[in-house]
């Protein structure tokens, strides 16, 4: 870093060295250097920012020469302002540099630089989960519908007064293997249908009636 060679117009008010004296008699004119902060092109943003930051709290107040908030600022510059300065002037420090110690928030934006990217990726795999889910969920619920309809084809190709006491037992196995399901409450509806089903055809065949097709 080192100090620029630009040169501000600084009034010297009448007696602001010694009121009692009245010196200096008069407002005076001075021609004074600005101080300007000057870093490398490869000098790392955050540290740029870092050190605005420090010196603003520094030499934000008043003084003789000077408003509050005059240094740093942007005005009487020799150099081309970076990025990081830009940003620094128009928001000040970043979030994360505000609640975060400086190498924690070095580190946030680093693993931002990498998430970012792997996150536009990954993105289109999430709209995938929501439909996948359902699938599952109702496939765990449709298959003991095949066996449903194999025992219902069954009964369906005998006589009316035939001995339906294995079918029973099938249904009865198969009411078990539905009971110990576990699905989500959105799902519970169609379970309890499937229950219901199960439960109606078992009980047509205890009455010794041919069902109707479910």
């Amino acid at each position: 870093m080192r100090h620029s060679l630009s040169s501000r117009h600084a009034p010297l008010p009448e007696g602001a060295i010694d009121l009692r004296a009245n010196v200096p008699p008069r407002d005076t004119a001075l021609l004074a250097p600005a101080a300007t902060l000057v870093v490398s092109e490869q000098f790392h943003p955050a540290l740029a920012e870092l050190i605005l930051s420090i010196a603003r709290q520094i030499h934000s107040e008043p003084g003789l020469f000077e408003q509050a908030g005059d240094f740093p600022s942007r005005k009487f510059l020799d150099f081309p302002i970076s990025d990081a300065a830009k940003r620094f002037f128009n928001s000040g420090p970043s979030l994360l540099q505000r609640y975060l110690p400086f190498w924690a928030a070095d580190l946030i934006d680093r693993l931002k630089i990498i998430l970012l990217p792997l996150i536009t990726l990954v993105y289109p795999l999430f709209k995938l989960i929501p439909p996948t889910y359902d699938w599952r969920m109702r496939s765990r619920i449709n298959r003991w519908y095949k066996d449903l309809q194999a025992i219902e084809e069954q009964i369906e190709t005998r006589e009316p007064n035939a001995d339906f006491s294995s079918q029973v037992a099938e249904l009865d196995r198969l009411e078990a293997n539905v009971g110990r399901l576990s699905v989500p409450l959105a799902y519970a509806n169609p379970l309890y249908t499937l229950r219901s089903h199960i439960a109606l055809l078992r009980d047509e065949l205890r009455q010794g009636h041919q069902p109707k097709h479910h």
